[in-house]
């Protein structure tokens, strides 16, 4: 949580850094384009990042990820290969359990989408229409826009996993 939070004041900063450009530049259809596109990317990183980091809380809280997981991967060639016995009851319940195509539709959705990704792609879309009727909507300013929130978070991704490889 502490990166994302980090990453938030990063994206700030780099938002201030245009809206001053674009006041210095005395240029109002690029602040009213870059700041809508901005606003929305903003919402739906955010909202991927919270619904794929509850998704894997999750599957951490209900047992999926443990060490009997972590031991297949640290022992790739059967090294130390014991004898696991598959209790029979447990393989059944196993495959009672088998989800129909539209649940599975269904649970995809719920552990990777949520509302504010939602809202985020509705303020693009409305933001976009909004520009066009009144008539303000310039593409180089708008995709600027849109691309600055991935761009900084690559970035900063990047630049904080190599802190981390190094210590």
């Amino acid at each position: 949580m502490r990166e994302l939070l980090n990453l938030i004041r990063v994206l700030i900063s780099v938002d201030v850094g245009i809206v001053v450009f674009c006041y210095l530049e005395d240029n109002q259809i690029w602040l009213y384009n870059t700041q809508i596109a901005f606003f929305a990317t903003s919402l739906i990183v955010l909202g991927s990042f919270i619904g794929y980091s509850n998704m894997v809380r999750r599957q951490i809280e209900n047992g999926n990820v443990g060490e009997d997981i972590l031991k297949k991967y640290d022992d790739q060639f059967d090294l130390y290969d014991e004898e696991d016995e598959i209790n029979e009851k447990e393989l059944e319940k196993y495959k009672k359990k088998k989800l129909k195509w539209y649940e599975a539709l269904l649970f995809s959705f719920k552990g990777g989408f949520n509302l504010i990704r939602i809202l985020g792609y509705v303020a693009l879309i409305a933001g976009f229409l909004w520009l066009k009727n009144v008539g303000i909507f310039d593409t180089m300013s708008f995709l600027f826009g849109v691309s600055v929130v991935p761009a900084v978070s690559l970035v900063y991704l990047f630049i904080t996993s190599r802190k981390y490889k190094s210590q």
